[in-house]
C-alpha cells in the first residue's frame, strides 16, 4: 500500500534562499542565490487535515445528511430515469404477494412483513435491471452513431476517390483533345484540290 503523503521526510518545508530583487542588480549574474531545490511533493496536502480555508474539516452525521433532503426531491421522484418502472413493477408485486400470504391465512403482520419485504426487494432488483437495460442501450446508441460516422467517413471518401477518377478522366480526355487538335492543325493548311 501507499503510504500517507502527509507524513515523512517531503512533508517537512524546505527552506529555499529568496530571490534577490534587486532592481541595481538587475544585468548582474545572481548566483549568490544558493542551490537550486526542487520543489514540495505535489501530493502533500498542507496542514494535514485542514481545508483550503484554513479551517478544520467539519465531520458529518446523519443529521446533516438529513437536512440535506427537500420535499421537492420526494415530489420529482417520478421523473428520474428507471423510478417509474420500477414503482409500476414493484408495488403490484408486493401487493400479489402480501394478499396470497393474507389468503393462506398468515396473521396481518406476516402478510404485511412480506409485502414491505417484497416491495423493498422487488424495487431494488428492478431498478438495477432497469439500470442495466439503460446502459446497454447507450452502449449500443453509442456503437450506432461510431458505425453512422464510420460509414459517413467511407461514403465521404468513396466519393472523394470517385471524383478523383472523374477528374482525371477529364484532364486524360481534355489532353487527348488537345493531341488531336494538334495533330489535325497541320492538315488544315493543305487543300486537295
Amino acid at each position: 500500500m501507499a503510504d500517507d503523503t502527509r507524513e515523512g521526510p517531503m512533508a517537512t518545508p524546505i527552506e529555499t534562499k529568496p530571490l534577490n530583487q534587486d532592481v541595481s542588480d538587475a544585468g548582474k549574474d545572481t548566483k549568490d542565490n544558493g542551490p537550486i531545490r526542487r520543489p514540495q511533493s505535489a501530493n502533500i496536502m498542507p496542514g494535514g487535515t485542514q481545508n483550503t480555508a484554513g479551517g478544520q474539516v467539519r465531520s458529518v452525521s446523519a443529521v446533516d445528511a438529513a437536512k440535506t433532503i427537500k420535499l421537492a426531491d420526494f415530489q420529482e421522484i417520478h421523473k428520474k430515469p428507471c423510478v417509474r418502472d420500477t414503482f409500476l413493477t414493484s408495488i403490484p408485486s408486493s401487493l400479489a404477494i402480501g394478499a396470497v400470504w393474507a389468503i393462506l391465512g398468515a396473521p396481518v403482520r406476516k402478510s404485511t412483513n412480506w409485502a414491505a419485504g417484497a416491495f423493498c426487494a422487488i424495487s431494488f432488483f428492478s431498478y438495477e435491471y432497469c439500470q442495466f437495460r439503460r446502459g446497454m442501450e447507450k452502449d449500443g446508441m453509442r456503437r450506432a452513431v461510431q458505425v453512422m460516422d464510420e460509414k459517413r467517413a467511407d461514403r465521404e471518401a468513396k466519393m472523394k476517390a470517385a471524383r478523383e477518377e472523374r477528374r482525371k478522366a477529364k484532364e486524360e480526355a481534355d489532353r487527348k483533345e488537345e493531341e488531336s487538335k494538334k495533330s489535325w492543325k497541320s492538315w488544315n493548311g493543305w487543300k486537295f484540290w
